[in-house]
């Protein structure tokens, strides 16, 4: 058949895989075998003491295992056979199954087993016969005696009482009838723990239920075992609880790689917790500290874990590869020390010494640190821990296959690069590499210093411009103060005074004494307030038509009767707005489009508020052209309103307040005759509040 391998001690010598062609033979540094085969590869074997699988079920794979203290294994299987391997033999129980055995239930020196083909059956060791229960889903059961057991499925938890070979008693627990994941049994206290979709129960003895709430919170456990008087509840929120007689004693908090692991089946095992999870088949203390990776330690790849069970000191593990038995004495060795090296150190893209101190440009700054730890055993327990000192401030971890450390861009600095290697607690010595990116050219103290420089400059600039620009802003200033004097002198015209006096005047010599003392007055008024104002940058809107109504009435008496006016302010108020701006161009429709004009003189004055003041001054006067006409053949010496420095005003105005602001002309016509002229002036305010 081939050559095989022999193991010799001073006791006895056997042949071991005597169906391998081996061509040669070497023990690494981790102490595993390796086997050089012609057809089948290298075969890796971790320790000579740990027996192969007894069968490799690979037309029906092993799902579920029991060991007996004096039957063997009870080994479930996909296609629902149950059987027994006892001195390395396999005996059929059950061979008529409809679904797979998830499990097989039994106790230490109970001569039952329980499980579920598609119907749940009790198989006596003794007698070697089957007994069908009920049709339901199995999900746990629980052996009190040789003649009592429960039973949890999914509608609930069921009492089984035997009262003869094939006879029984079935009843179903009332209080516990939603769908079930574990059950329990204290044998001390007498008292039946239910893990259900509903929360957590015990069942006293008396038949009394009482629901187990932890932190004000309901619980929901996973599995549930029991050893030594206590009853242990793995949960996925709040770890491993220990119980009492119904009452919470104490919680263990199991810890892999820092974080809470969720456990699923689990077993006491000499005062320790082994149990099976997604990290694979794991022993902790009863504090919760990880102890060991019994898949690392046996060669078992930690997805392929199926079932385990123990006898005594021997572990059953169901994994994809068959049924495989393990000494658990061998996994008391010490554990290896793991070691870490540099595989290589990238530089943008491109390799450096790993020996040496780095010292790279401003440009280097993506680098890339690929290292490793070689293992064949420990593959599954080993992790990464490394840090950028300059960068990271606490330590990251990886798994081992995630061994290549990237830092994308780096700013200049110093820094170091350490890491090390960690196999179930115990570390390697920490390797490290020493570099330094230098510092960018903008970064140096020339280039500062040149910025700085560059820097005062422009504020100087910006100083420089902001100070032409407070001068000019000066000079509209002075500019407008002189355009206000020059407004005061337009506004109160002396043809207006000389009519006003003359006014007077004939008032007096008619003996007319009241009304001359009444436009005396109303002149006084006028000209005190127009000088008042004349100070002020902005005047109340209540103020200007105020001085506008003394206006025109006293114009209304040099128009006698003939003259109506109207001031329509809408709906504006609490506004301010630059005075003497608009009494210039009623003055204009008076003089120029009214005074000539026969029969009834009407003159409107219309305010609207929108982004600016809207005045509107219209007339039922002569027209622009009349007037002009009338003015030449006069030769009249009256420059309309002052226009030169009503026009100087409003571009002063427009340059300070950052507005367009002035006045446009309209000519009114009917049947191609004018009618009158209308003025729209846009007036700069203030809002009072």
């Amino acid at each position: 058949q081939g050559v095989g391998l022999i193991n010799s001690n001073k006791k006895s010598t056997k042949i071991i895989y005597e169906n391998y062609y081996i061509s040669d033979v070497f023990k690494d540094h981790e102490g595993n075998i390796l086997l050089s085969t012609f057809d089948k590869g290298v075969l890796v074997i971790p320790n000579l003491q740990i027996q192969d699988v007894i069968h490799s079920f690979k037309e029906d794979p092993a799902t579920s295992l029991f060991a007996g203290s004096l039957n063997g294994l009870f080994i479930g299987t996909t296609k629902g056979n149950v059987l027994n391997y006892f001195n390395k033999a396999f005996y059929p129980i059950n061979n008529s199954g409809k679904r797979p055995i998830d499990a097989i239930y039994g106790g230490g020196n109970s001569d039952l087993l329980i499980y579920d083909d598609g119907y749940i059956k009790v198989y006596n060791k003794r007698s070697r016969q089957n007994i069908n229960i009920i049709e339901a889903s199995l999900k746990d059961a629980v052996i009190v005696s040789e003649k009592e057991f429960f039973i949890g499925t999914n509608r609930g938890v069921m009492k089984i009482n035997l009262e003869g070979p094939t006879k029984f008693k079935l009843e179903q627990i009332n209080s516990l009838q939603s769908r079930i994941y574990s059950i329990e049994y204290d044998f001390e206290d007498s008292c039946l723990y239910a893990a259900t979709s509903n929360g957590f129960y015990v069942l006293f003895s008396g038949e009394k239920t009482q629901k187990i709430i932890y932190d004000n919170e309901d619980v929901f456990p996973n599995y549930l075992c029991y050893d030594k008087g206590k009853v242990y509840a793995f949960t996925k929120k709040n770890g491993i609880l220990v119980l009492k007689n119904g009452k919470i004693i104490k919680k263990i908090t199991p810890i892999v790689n820092g974080v809470i692991e969720p456990l699923k089946k689990s077993i006491i095992y000499n005062n320790t917790i082994v149990s099976k999870s997604s990290k694979g088949l794991i022993q902790f203390d009863m504090n919760g500290n990880l102890l060991k990776s019994l898949h690392s330690i046996f060669g078992i790849t930690p997805k392929r874990v199926i079932d385990f069970t123990f006898n005594e000191n021997q572990l059953w593990v169901s994994h994809t590869e068959g049924v495989q038995e393990f000494d658990m004495n061998c996994a008391n060795t010490k554990i290896l020390t793991p070691i870490i090296r540099f595989n290589s150190i990238l530089i943008n893209d491109k390799s450096v010494d790993t020996h040496q101190v780095g010292v790279f440009n401003s440009n280097q700054r993506k680098i890339k640190f690929v290292f490793s730890s070689p293992s064949l055993k420990s593959r599954e327990s080993i992790r990464y821990h490394y840090k950028l000192i300059g960068n990271d401030t606490a330590w990251s971890i990886n798994k081992y296959e995630s061994n290549q450390i990237s830092y994308n861009a780096l700013a200049s600095g110093n820094y170091t690069f350490i890491a090390k290697a960690e196999n179930q607690g115990v570390y390697s010595n920490p390797i490290s590499f020493v570099f330094t990116i230098a510092h960018p050219f903008y970064e140096r103290w020339w280039f500062i210093a040149l910025i700085i420089a560059c820097f005062l400059c422009i504020v100087f600039l910006i100083y420089k411009r902001q100070l032409n620009i407070q001068r000019k802003k000066s000079q509209q200033i002075n500019e407008l103060n002189a355009s206000k004097l020059t407004a005061i002198q337009s506004q109160m015209n002396p043809h207006f005074i000389f009519n006003s006096l003359n006014s007077i005047q004939d008032l007096i010599l008619k003996g007319d004494v009241e009304h001359s003392y009444s436009y005396i007055t109303t002149f006084s008024n006028l000209v005190r307030r127009t000088l008042s104002y004349s100070e002020k940058d902005f005047i109340d809107f209540d103020q200007e038509i105020k001085l506008l109504e003394l206006y025109l009435s006293l114009e209304k008496l040099r128009f006698k009767k003939e003259l109506n006016f109207t001031i329509d302010i809408k709906n504006v108020e609490d506004i301010m707005l630059p005075p003497l701006l608009i009494q210039p161009f009623i003055e204009n429709s008076l003089i120029h489009g009214l005074l000539h004009k026969e029969g009834q003189k009407n003159l409107k004055i219309t305010f609207e508020l929108k982004d600016t003041l809207i005045c509107t001054v219209e007339d039922n006067g002569i027209g622009r052209e009349k007037s002009k006409a009338i003015k030449l053949r006069q030769r009249s010496e009256h420059e309309s309103f002052s226009g030169k420095a009503i026009l100087k005003r409003f571009e002063i105005l427009s340059n300070v307040f950052g507005g367009n602001f002035g006045y446009r002309y309209k000519d009114l016509y009917e049947n191609n005759e004018a009618t009158g002229t209308k003025v729209i002036l846009s007036i700069p305010i203030k809002h009072k509040f």
